[in-house]
């Protein structure tokens, strides 16, 4: 008895193949290659890889399921819902509920590095170490029933820069270790050659702006020094760090660990379009990787 042959995949026609290159070998043009799971898969062309891909293969949104729940569960994000009312609104497990709060804001913490311009403000804020889901700790004792840290003990806090312009762009870095080198690095790519720099008195700030022959006026708060010119000061910045602390209440403690993304959430909030589906699309990348929702 003959055994049954595997009939051959003929690719779909390539008159409309992807203007974004291959994903695993970036070679160009990849062609159609059938469906699968309600997506369109693809063929790289070059001999030597083959592979077949998705638009979401290799990106953090790959492998998750109930694609028809990712904009319900998006608006529970918007409206800062808990974990466990997001899931039951939705109808996922909590565990899910967990997993696509973070692979959605993946994207937007990987896209911090945004360019800064004009009047921009820096200034440095510290959040109590967290340790929420970790069975065991080797670097301090477990707190009893979630306590907090000792807030003067600069081991218990974890140290983040936020800059920010007058039109609103927010960049963060999260810093355990806290020096002047990293903050330089930081700052080095994201500020503008022709901007002014504000800042407190740390003297980090003041090197950088010598160093890059940036503007920079220095407020001192110690001597009561919180405006120069009417014009110069971290009021906004400020502002900012305040609707961050405040948005990270309902969350009883950021696991220090997610701390980026948390950071990345509020920047949502506070540049994404106010059109609901804009506001989506941000959220998890849609627009920079071309995934269809």
């Amino acid at each position: 008895m003959l055994g049954k042959s595997t009939p051959k995949r003929i690719p779909c026609s390539t008159s409309q193949d992807l203007t974004f290159p291959a994903r695993y070998c970036g070679a160009e043009h990849p062609a159609k290659w059938g469906r699968s799971g309600g997506l369109q898969r693809y063929r790289c062309r070059n001999p030597d890889c083959h592979k077949t891909f998705n638009v979401l293969t290799g990106t953090p949104l790959a492998k998750l399921q109930h694609r028809d729940k990712w904009f319900d569960y998006l608006r529970c994000m918007r409206d800062s819902l808990t974990l466990r009312v997001s899931a039951a609104r939705v109808g996922i497990d909590l565990k899910t509920a967990f997993r696509w709060r973070h692979r959605f804001l993946t994207t937007s913490a990987q896209d911090n590095a945004n360019p800064l311009s004009g009047i921009i403000e820096v200034d440095e804020t510290f959040f109590v170490e967290s340790c929420k889901g970790k069975r065991h700790l080797t670097h301090r004792t477990s707190r009893k029933r979630g306590g907090q840290g000792n807030r003067k003990k600069k081991a218990d806090k974890i140290s983040v820069v936020i800059v920010r312009d007058r039109h609103g762009h927010v960049s963060d870095l999260v810093d355990p270790t806290l020096q002047k080198a990293t903050v330089h690095a930081f700052l080095a790519p994201i500020i503008d050659r022709d901007s002014i720099l504000c800042s407190d008195g740390h003297s980090w700030y003041k090197t950088f702006s010598a160093e890059h022959g940036i503007a920079h006026h220095r407020l001192i708060t110690l001597v009561n020094q919180r405006v120069i010119g009417k014009e110069y000061h971290i009021q906004n910045v400020n502002s900012y760090i305040s609707r961050l602390k405040g948005g990270m209440v309902r969350f009883h403690g950021v696991g220090s660990a997610y701390l980026p993304n948390y950071l990345a959430w509020r920047r949502l909030f506070e540049t994404a379009k106010p059109a609901e589906e804009a506001w989506f699309r941000k959220a998890i990348g849609a627009d920079q990787q071309q995934i269809p929702t």
